[in-house]
């Protein structure tokens, strides 16, 4: 028979030229109605059925003849694309409210961070303890900020991410109720604690389900954006911190935590699916349990994609909690992990150092040290958007220089690429303008020269230690597959033990050397790690190229 076109949805139909496979799919789309395209590519016993037999009425292509014409019609490339199984179901936009979904969920990590500083001296007067006593729950809170998500990422990379974020922003929103009726001091502090402990695994976690729904290639602008989103927090905390404490005083803080992340929990609760590739695949396997089904998986636009593809599922690996230990302690992980935690230590004390010398130096009032935040703020903000795009740019020009030098070659002769300089050769420029900043912030405060300078410095730090922590972010869940959560709470966990470590001992420090002294000796801090970092880096490079052309001449 002449080719005829059978109608599969409203944008897909196929051409048949045997009328027993004609017959066959009638008889199937009448049973299937419109998901049949579905059926046809991704089950096994439906592709089975329509097999053509070996006999007059077939072809050598099984009666399937694609015609080219519908390659460039968007209905049909769908379709023609799921015969490579995608590496998610999920499109664009459906992506990226997946970032705002995390980024609104993990938020409450960093904003709770910052969000406190403002609130310190009144609750040094509150309870009747010295700034220096009042400053051990921001060390605490940071200790247990990095600690915890080592723990909890493992789980959440065998079992699944939604039950974790859940439970994490529930015992968070239960906490800060808790926060907010407090009348004694050593109370609050043991909270705070248990307050890191709930919310900080979420940005661990957050970064695994990036790297379940992302290919390499747009990687780094999710995570860099969802990052960066993350940190904003970090940087505005102070801005809200002071209006909700000029307000409604020092319990307002807890009790808008309380309400932003119980609304974040219902939200989740709604629309979050399961990514866990080692469960759901591509996210077209719906969830064999209940902790781990979503009602958002119900709605129509989504169930038709879900077609039960379980050759997309990834090997289960076993749970351990010292995961997280046994790569954070890789040599070239952890001389990875070492400058973005003292640029983070250095950012960190920045922002506490603006919360207390302009109210001391300048004499600015609680709103006024408030606004001042707004430039770190702001900081975060364009480097998260920016540095996204940086990376899936270097990431593209590298992958194609590549595939242009070894594309001749079979997949098996191949060298492995070099993900590890293709993120980290952007991250050369950051560290060294957040260094020569470093030193401009400190002594600019101890001179108390105009304060523009100091908002320039504070913007700019804040900027190159977001795109330095987002470009660390994504290497670790490309370097570790299916580890995505373990891997990043790595990043966490140095840069909140050094964080806790430099707020801490910043009091003593400026006591003893003056801020400009104090930051001089952060900013060498950073320069050293950084250097040592690019170094092995080229050698590491050097090394690989001289293997590659020695496998090559082979």
């Amino acid at each position: 028979m002449n080719s005829t076109y059978i109608r599969l949805s409203k944008y897909k139909s196929l051409p048949i030229n045997s009328w027993v496979l004609y017959i066959r799919l009638r008889i199937l789309k009448w049973c299937f109605s419109f998901g049949l395209h579905d059926q046809l590519v991704s089950n096994e016993s439906i592709r089975d059925i329509l097999k053509e037999p070996e006999s007059e009425f077939g072809s050598n292509n099984n009666g399937f003849e694609i015609d080219e014409e519908l390659l460039d019609k968007e209905g049909y490339s769908e379709f023609s694309s799921h015969i490579d199984p995608q590496y998610s179901i999920l499109k664009p936009n459906e992506k990226r409210c997946m970032v705002f979904l995390l980024s609104c969920s993990g938020i409450w990590s960093t904003l709770s961070s910052s969000i406190y500083f403002p609130a310190l001296p009144a609750l040094s007067e509150k309870f009747s303890v010295s700034p220096g006593i009042v400053n051990l729950s921001v060390v605490a809170y940071l200790l247990f900020q990095g600690f915890c998500p080592t723990l909890l990422a493992t789980v959440a990379d065998t079992y699944g991410r939604r039950p974790c974020i859940l439970m994490c922003l529930t015992c968070y929103a239960a906490v800060c109720v808790a926060l907010s009726r407090v009348n004694v001091y050593w109370l609050l502090a043991v909270l705070r604690c248990l307050q890191a402990g709930a919310i900080a695994p979420i940005i661990a976690v957050g970064s695994g389900v990036m790297g379940d729904i992302c290919t390499p290639a747009e990687r780094g602008g999710y995570i860099g954006m969802m990052g960066g989103f993350l940190l904003v927090g970090q940087g505005f905390g102070g801005l809200v911190g002071a209006a909700v404490v000029s307000g409604f005083g020092w319990r307002g803080v807890f009790v808008l935590l309380a309400i932003g992340s119980g609304f974040a929990l219902i939200l989740c609760f709604l629309v979050l699916p399961e990514t866990s590739r080692n469960i759901v695949g591509n996210l077209s396997v719906p969830p064999p349990r209940f902790v781990n089904a979503s009602p958002i998986t119900h709605a129509p636009f989504l169930k038709k994609r879900m077609t039960n593809d379980i050759s997309t599922i990834a090997e289960t690996k076993k749970s351990n909690i010292f995961a997280s230990y046994k790569i954070f302690f890789q040599k070239r992980v952890f001389f990875t992990l070492l400058p973005s935690g003292l640029q983070f230590a250095t950012w960190t004390m920045s922002l506490t150092t603006l919360s207390t010398s302009l109210e001391v130096k300048y004499g600015f009032s609680t709103i006024q040290v408030g606004l001042c935040y707004l430039a770190p703020g702001l900081g975060t903000l364009i480097g998260s958007i920016a540095t996204g795009k940086v990376l899936d740019y270097i990431y593209s020009r590298k992958i194609a220089a590549f595939n242009k030098k070894y594309g001749h070659l079979p997949p098996e002769s191949r060298p492995a690429f070099d993900i590890f300089t293709s993120r980290i050769q952007f991250t050369v420029y950051p560290s060294i303008v957040l260094t020569m900043f470093s030193v401009v912030f400190g002594w600019c405060i101890q001179e108390k020269v105009n304060l523009a300078p100091v908002l320039i410095a504070a913007f700019i730090m804040s900027f190159c230690a977001v795109s330095f922590m987002s470009a660390l972010n994504t290497l670790l869940v490309d370097m570790f597959p299916g580890q995505g959560s373990a891997a990043t709470s790595c990043l966490n966990l140095m840069r909140c033990l050094l964080g806790a470590a430099g707020v801490g001992a910043l009091q003593s420090m400026v006591d003893r050397m003056g801020e400009g002294g104090t930051y001089t000796l952060m900013a060498g801090f950073c320069a050293i790690s950084a250097t040592l970092l690019f170094y092995l880096a080229a050698r590491g490079r050097k090394r690989r190229e001289a293997e590659e052309e020695a496998k090559l001449q082979q």
